[in-house]
């Protein structure tokens, strides 16, 4: 039988529990109104039959058999402490279930949200938008407690600002009210919004990582080639301290050079020896120099500066482009990084 694994999130009062009750179909959590009746975060698990099967020609679902297990959680803004070891432990339900899972097993948020609330706070926001990346689960949004079918304002700023996350109505135990009573409805709907828009949500999430992992890499290159230029320019500057440099003591400026390779490449995570880059700088950044100046007799302290301003820059553009094209585990391998560093000054050597 195919598992549904769902975790129910929302603030205090948000109607999680009952909507727990009724998609279990029996009154096992407890419920109330406006305060933290849910103390603890549990797990309740039971074999059901959903109406979640294709229509048939008189407008009826088939059942289909499911192992639903629910995770109740806490309310979200009782208390910080509580809040952050929800979060840990719906992480590793969620883990444990992803572990667990089989070709046809689905799990899923379900995030409750009162239809009597104003507006959706920010943190909500920014929590469903973090967690759906980084747990890469779908969510949906059960818009609890609706007694009608107007669209309010709520309604619609969740459609606005996450157009890409499924929001269903649901009323989840029968309304009192003047005149009569409102009857339950949407569990139906909530429960196979969840199980048929899984797939398509899943690949929506990957995609969304996967632009935000762009997004960050290039924010990333971005820091570390300002980071770089401040290296730079350290080291360009301690070069103007030196005043005249004899032609016989070249040595010196190539050898600030090379100790400022090295820190280059720690501050991108590569572990380099003084040795890889001597070797680098001497076979690599030298030959892209325009004016190499061995046999020079003086060197002013401003064209020392400069020489080790443009080898620095040269450089850093090659090692970026490296970066760039490299994942966080290829910079602890000095060959590797040695040869692709090597071929990137090789190619703007050619003026590639």
């Amino acid at each position: 039988m195919d598992k549904l694994n769902i975790v129910i999130m929302g603030k205090t009062g948000a109607g999680k529990s009952t909507l727990l009750n009724a998609i279990m179909e029996e009154d096992i959590a407890p419920t109330g109104i406006g305060q933290p009746i849910t103390k603890e975060n549990a797990i309740y698990s039971r074999k059901l039959l959903l109406p979640l099967g294709m229509k048939s020609t008189n407008g009826c679902y088939g059942l289909v058999g499911k192992q639903v297990i629910l995770y109740d959680t806490v309310g979200l803004e009782i208390d910080k402490e509580i809040t952050d070891r929800t979060l840990g432990e719906i992480q590793q339900f969620i883990t444990k279930a992803r572990d667990n899972e089989e070709e046809n097993d689905v799990t899923v948020i379900l995030f409750c949200v009162s239809y009597r609330s104003s507006r959706f706070e920010t943190y909500e926001m920014d929590l469903i938008k973090t967690l759906s990346i980084d747990y890469e689960i779908p969510f949906v949004i059960a818009l609890t407690q609706c007694i009608d079918d107007d669209e309010s304002e709520l309604e619609k700023q969740l459609k606005r600002d996450l157009p890409e996350i499924t929001v269903t109505k649901v009323l989840a135990k029968d309304y009192k009210i003047k005149g009569g009573i409102v009857k339950a409805f949407g569990i139906t709907e909530l429960l196979r919004s969840a199980i048929f828009d899984y797939d398509s949500s899943k690949i929506s999430i990957l995609e969304t990582k996967l632009l935000k992992l762009e997004k960050d890499k290039e924010k990333r290159i971005e820091q570390l080639r300002e980071k770089g230029r401040r290296y730079i320019n350290i080291y360009s500057d301690r070069a103007l301290k030196v005043g005249i440099v004899p032609g016989g003591c070249i040595p010196i400026i190539h050898g600030m050079c090379i100790k400022m390779l090295v820190d280059l490449n720690s501050m991108v995570g590569i572990n380099s020896a003084k040795g890889f880059a001597a070797d680098i700088f001497t076979n690599a950044v030298v030959g892209m120099m325009v004016t190499p100046f061995m046999t020079v007799p003086l060197l002013s302290a401003a064209v020392a500066s400069g020489y080790i301003a443009v080898a620095g820059e040269k450089y850093l553009d090659a090692l970026m482009n490296v970066i760039e094209r490299s994942m966080d585990w290829e910079l602890k391998n000095n060959e590797l990084m040695s040869k692709r560093i090597r071929e990137e000054l090789k190619k703007k050597r050619a003026g590639g």
